[in-house]
């Protein structure tokens, strides 16, 4: 399909570099491979669906199969403005359920056990802010020092630190640019946090580092190293496996557990809306559903 080349080749200057990477690799790896030298016009909706079908049979997730939806209808949509295709195909296409999130979090008990072991090793400030302030993988690894307010005891969430792909190979891209306006937030620092960030900073300075989270030499974490050290420390710790993003939703897990407000969860969190907050965490403490209840009973 050589129009969706030629689609990429024009959309270049006006998308971000890591958008572009993304739907470089998935037209390059996976769509060629399947709509080969088609014509656009000869497409059909059924050729489409068969698509997602070879995506879900070849083990990617239903989340990335959503993310080639929205390249196919975005690069359809465009051929059939200009005429180039009487009909969009993608209008009559089944687009790929989204799996639900398996949510995991630890308990109290097993957070405080996650804190001490992790003391002192290399995965103690991102594991330790991860789970105090909610932080994405991506939030945590792209924390710059001058995020770090000690006189205001204030840190800031302003980039993010993600893995693109260029040209076949894996490589650090930093965004200085938050995907969800409410992901960019201020937040406070509190005792031990200012603490092990000082202790850091005093560590690492002569090195200059950019990142608050860095190697041995002061360079950034990748993120695929974080989630395979992550995964392997729990295992080598007896501790339970989760998954290094469920480390956010033991954040929200323990918030909610001491009734925190959920629309301070979703400040707290980055969330856009407070639906989204109470759609993933609402189930988390039964209890605030009895208290719901006897507040309706008093109206």
């Amino acid at each position: 399909m050589d129009y969706l080349q030629d689609w990429l080749e024009k959309r270049e200057p006006e998308i971000s570099p890591t958008t572009y990477r993304s739907y470089k690799n998935m037209a390059d790896h996976h769509m060629q491979a399947v709509f080969s030298d088609n014509p656009i016009r000869e497409i059909t909706f059924w050729f489409i669906e068969d698509y997602f079908g070879y995506l879900l049979n070849s083990g990617l997730s239903s989340t990335t199969a959503q993310h080639h939806d929205a390249l196919l209808k975005s690069v359809f949509h465009e051929a059939h403005r200009r005429g180039i295709i009487q009909e969009d195909p993608m209008e009559y296409v089944k687009k790929p359920k989204r799996e639900q999130a398996k949510v995991s979090y630890y308990s109290l008990e097993e957070a405080q056990r996650l804190i001490a072991e992790v003391k002192g090793t290399k995965l103690e400030l991102p594991v330790t802010l991860s789970l105090a302030y909610g932080f994405r993988r991506s939030e945590v690894l792209g924390l710059h020092w001058e995020d770090i307010d000690f006189a205001d005891n204030r840190i800031s969430v302003r980039h993010a630190l993600v893995e693109g792909v260029d040209e076949g190979k894996r490589i650090l891209v930093e965004k200085d640019s938050m995907k969800v306006a409410a992901s960019r937030r201020i937040l406070p620092l509190f005792e031990p946090i200012t603490t092990m960030l000082k202790e850091e900073w005093e560590r690492k300075k002569a090195l200059k580092p950019t990142f608050v989270c860095t190697d041995k030499n002061g360079q950034g974490m990748k993120p695929d190293v974080l989630t395979h050290d992550f995964k392997k420390f729990l295992a080598d710790h007896g501790l339970r496996h989760i998954r290094y993003q469920d480390l956010r939703h033991s954040c929200a897990s323990l918030l909610i557990a001491v009734h925190v407000p959920l629309i301070q969860v979703q400040h707290w969190l980055g969330h856009s809306t407070m639906l989204t907050t109470a759609n993933m965490y609402a189930h988390l403490d039964t209890s605030l559903v009895d208290e719901c209840g006897k507040g309706i009973k008093k109206i």
